[in-house]
């Protein structure tokens, strides 16, 4: 088993702190957001601790409930590239790319 990369690890931290300080700026509990984002509270906790095997929908979900799910889609985007923008860039690129045969 291969271990996670730190700089992983770290993002996952920084993502749960997101969420725990943003759930503590609304005044809700944790099973209040679980509640609004249809996750356990068990989840919750794992979520705001930066557990690494959460599921990323779970984290989507808790940061829609939150009203953060923009920020995180700006991630998304480095170079300012919109969903549509995207799809017509990978139209252009070959469906598979293959190793070439050494020999």
């Amino acid at each position: 088993m291969s271990l996670m990369p730190f700089e992983a690890t770290d993002a996952s931290e920084l993502l749960g702190a997101r969420i725990r300080t943003a759930r503590k700026a609304r005044q809700w509990t944790q099973a209040e957001l679980g509640e609004r984002a249809e996750i356990s509270t068990n989840t919750i906790i794992k979520m705001e601790a930066g557990g690494l095997a959460i599921q990323l929908g779970f984290y989507l979900k808790a940061l829609w409930a939150l009203d953060l799910i923009n920020s995180f889609s700006s991630l998304l985007e480095p170079l300012g590239q919109s969903a549509g923008e995207i799809a017509l860039m990978e139209a252009s690129m070959p469906k598979r790319i293959r190793k070439k045969k050494q020999g």
